[in-house]
């Protein structure tokens, strides 16, 4: 993140497909709520760090552009929870007026802007919930048979990115760094580069990078167009160096530019290749778990509910990337092997509701809510059911409780391309000092090299993993949790 402070930026321009906002209707008033997702979370915390130290400019102007289905100026803000109201003094409007009454505080060091994009129905449908969530997610997942080749799908993703290079058009200044985010604008760079061959232009992707032989399965126009639309950008950043190293094959293999280092010759300039792993707000989290009352009052309730148990925790969004039905079948498999913890422990899995209107997702909640029924009807008992199984999302009071509660933090996703929720448990770990179980394929796993790293697809060793950290000493305990908390 450190490009975003150099002194030369006037403005810091976010781009990604959606505003940090959405609007709900609650007891029939309209209000706007900050969004989830690591995107969002990691810019409020660095929005709110953000404090003028040397008459910068670069402190005083966020400009966000992103899709929104209206505009906000007449929209109030609702408290935002989970985020404590980290924006409330920095939105504004694009001209600089506050976006709402509630929000029209005494001048702040931070202005922080919206500029909405609309795209149709139809178009976003092909454009986001085809195009990028059942071509791009799948494939660049690991998840080949999944993907749809649809060239409608292509056309729609083209004329959004589009629709976003128009806008930003409008809005560019000298001195600006525009700054895109993740797989739904792999595009947009090289449409910015075009227009504003001497733009500042920095893309991240939050999601992993395929290896080359995976990569290559995209049709030969997708694919040499989505790296040349990234390849507009004078930084691209990835989580890993795995990442970085699968992008930099794949430009050589493809397109055939010259690579030098971490570099990429791009006619006559260069663009610049490296890993960013995208952090949390650790004393956020940490400072919750040792001082918050609220979130003391939850662990009490945590504490009554277990009545001496051991518990293990799990969270997730509803995805097949995050190997929830694996999971499900290297607990039971615990079970059946290490019957001595029988009764004294309990697995709480919490889903997240994500894109459950689709016909794959609605289909997969089923099949684990089928897996929790079986293996709760196989070994519960008149006091004791293994599994606790919560389909809601949960208020960062109740995620805080449950992360420190925990002894063990069971996060095994079968790829995923950071995955926060293993920072934000590390950052937590308070009165349990407890241990993380990490799926080798989750970007985190570079960073977390002390946690207990698990194959997610092998049942035997995630149930080793759980016996392992279940019997783990204190000590031991201890100096892996320093280490890891100091690095986040």
């Amino acid at each position: 993140m450190l490009p975003i402070l150099a002194p030369r930026f006037k403005r810091t321009v976010v781009v990604s497909y959606r505003l940090p906002y959405k609007s709900v209707v609650k007891n029939g008033q309209k209000s706007s709520v900050l969004n989830s997702g690591g995107l969002v979370s990691a810019m409020a915390a660095l929005s709110e760090k953000m404090v003028p130290s040397d008459g910068s400019e670069i402190y005083k102007n966020i400009v966000w552009v992103g899709k929104s289905d209206e505009k906000f100026e007449d929209t109030p803000v609702d408290k935002p929870g989970f985020f404590s109201g980290l924006f409330k003094k920095y939105i504004l409007n694009i001209d600089g007026t506050p976006l709402s009454a509630e929000t029209n505080v005494p001048a702040s060091n931070t202005k922080f802007q919206m500029v909405p994009i609309v795209i149709d129905g139809v178009t976003n449908e092909k454009y986001y919930g085809g195009f990028c969530n059942n071509c791009i997610w799948p494939l660049f997942h690991y998840f080949p048979s999944l993907v749809v080749h649809d060239e409608s799908y292509f056309e729609s993703y083209i004329t959004a990115n589009t629709l976003f290079a128009e806008k930003l058009k409008s809005i560019i200044r000298p001195g600006d760094f525009i700054w895109i985010h993740d797989y739904q604008l792999f595009l947009l760079p090289a449409l910015i580069r075009k227009s504003f061959p001497a733009a500042n232009i920095g893309f991240f992707l939050h999601i992993p990078f395929p290896a080359f032989e995976v990569f290559r399965i995209l049709p030969r126009r997708w694919r040499e167009a989505l790296l040349t639309g990234m390849l507009g950008s004078d930084v691209i950043g990835f989580h890993t160096y795995d990442y970085c190293q699968y992008f930099l094959r794949t430009v050589s293999r493809l397109l055939g530019n010259e690579i030098t280092m971490n570099t990429v010759t791009v006619d006559d300039r260069v663009a610049r290749v490296d890993a960013y792993p995208i952090g949390i707000d650790y004393e956020k989290y940490n400072n919750a778990a040792i001082n918050s009352k609220p979130v003391e009052v939850e662990k009490q309730k945590i504490r009554e509910t277990l009545q001496g148990k051991k518990l293990i925790f799990s969270v997730d969004r509803l995805d097949y990337t995050k190997g929830l039905l694996q999971r499900l079948e290297a607990f039971e498999y615990f079970l059946e092997t290490y019957s001595d913890w029988n009764e004294k422990i309990v697995f709480n899995m919490v889903v997240i509701p994500s894109r459950d209107t689709i016909t794959q997702y609605q289909s997969m909640k089923r099949e684990i809510e089928a897996a929790v029924g079986r293996i709760n009807g196989r070994f519960s008992t008149m006091a004791w059911r293994p599994i606790i199984y919560q389909y809601k999302s949960l208020t960062f009071d109740e995620l805080v409780a449950l992360y420190d509660i925990s002894l063990v933090g069971l996060i095994t996703p079968i790829r995923d391309g950071m995955n926060l929720e293993a920072k934000e448990y590390i950052a937590c770990q308070v009165t349990e000092k407890g241990v993380l179980i990490l799926s080798e394929m989750a970007g985190a796993a570079a960073e977390l090299s002390e946690a207990i790293l698990i194959n997610p697809t092998d049942k035997r060793e995630v149930a080793e993993a759980i016996n392992k950290a279940l019997l783990m000493p204190l000590r031991n305990r201890n100096i892996l949790l320093a280490r890891m908390q100091k690095r986040i």
